[in-house]
């Protein structure tokens, strides 16, 4: 969520240098000091954005986000080289203009994913109206789960507008709990009581330890627990992401074995009408393995290698700007060899 708000603060502090917006948000960034830009001024941007959802109707909200990408996309920061970084390594074949066009859809996609969720927290939409934002397929999973009173690991990667895909599946009676961490300098339990409001469990993270702690906990009260496991993780174990090998957490592989719960594989997509859809797939089922290691390493490959099948599929869904390979290696093993002192 923090690298949403980040993106939105970067675009419209550099589009108030050639005076394109109103003073009133520019006022707003000039009475806060910019060294705590996650912190206090994220907070204040999805303050103003929850104004303007009591202000402007959604349509209008995505024509602003169509403007700031064309804008945007074409200054030059960071997570944008590191975006184009990351479509080079995944689409190689691709031309820099291909990929340029892959990011700035991306970017489209992921602010009209924000304002969305702007305008389900603020109230605006009710229950009824947020049911009719999305349409699902594949609902029979977690019906079964639900008939068997069996707790369930919803695996998934930052596809789409997966917190919509969260509260939407609460609000149609799922026991959804999710792992979620809160953001610096935001009061309290924000983000949690939004979950809380719409009855998903939300499963805080504090540290390692506590979260499985907590999801295990969650497991047993068969709630169908979400968890997005496409991130960097400086303990995960290296496994081949797109000719890399990439650190990745295994909680969900070992998460699986130690309670028996399936991992069932679920994202959640933008069509051109903006009609959002959920799809959700038979179990991941786990690969037997007598040691625990290889048993880690091969289970949590295969579901990063679905991760990456949907990636592929769908990759303007995918959220593009996080540093995924910053920890890569060509070769773990090798590398591991080459640093041994003789």
């Amino acid at each position: 969520m923090e690298v949403e708000i980040f993106i939105i603060y970067r675009i419209y502090t550099k589009l108030k240098k050639i005076n394109l917006f109103s003073s009133g948000f520019l006022i707003l960034y000039e009475s806060m000091g910019l060294k705590k830009i996650t912190g206090k001024a994220s907070f204040q941007v999805v303050r103003f954005l929850l104004f303007l959802t009591r202000v402007f109707p959604l349509s209008w909200s995505f024509v602003i986000c169509s403007f700031m990408v064309f804008v945007g996309s074409r200054l030059k920061w960071k997570r944008k080289r590191i975006a184009l970084d990351n479509l080079n390594i995944v689409f190689p074949g691709k031309t820099p203009r291909e990929r340029n066009s892959m990011l700035r859809e991306s970017l489209r996609n992921m602010l009209k994913n924000y304002c969305e969720f702007a305008y389900v927290i603020s109230g605006k939409y009710n229950e009824e109206r947020i049911l009719k934002m999305v349409s699902a397929s594949g609902l029979e999973q977690l019906d079964y789960l639900k008939a068997r009173k069996q707790g369930a690991l919803l695996y998934s990667g930052h596809f789409g507008n997966f917190p919509l895909m969260i509260i939407w599946l609460a609000i149609k009676g799922y026991p959804i709990a999710t792992v979620y961490k809160e953001a610096s300098n935001f009061p309290g339990e924000f983000f949690g009581n939004i979950f809380r409001k719409y009855n998903v469990t939300p499963l805080k993270y504090k540290s390692d330890a506590a979260l499985t702690i907590s999801i295990i906990r969650a497991l047993k009260e068969d709630k169908i627990v979400f968890i997005s496991n496409d991130q960097s993780h400086p303990k995960g174990i290296y496994i081949n992401f797109f000719n890399k090998y990439v650190p990745s957490p295994p909680g969900p592989a070992l998460l699986a074995k130690r309670t028996g719960v399936p991992v069932i594989p679920a994202y959640i997509t933008r069509d051109k009408e903006n009609n959002n859809h959920i799809t959700i797939l038979p179990e991941i089922p786990l690969q037997p393995e007598e040691d625990n290691e290889k048993f880690l390493q091969l289970n949590t490959q295969i579901q990063i290698d679905w991760i990456a099948e949907i990636l592929i599929k769908n990759p303007t869904e995918w959220l593009w700007l996080h540093n995924r390979w910053k920890r890569a290696k060509s070769n773990p093993i090798l590398d591991q060899v080459s640093s041994v002192e003789y």
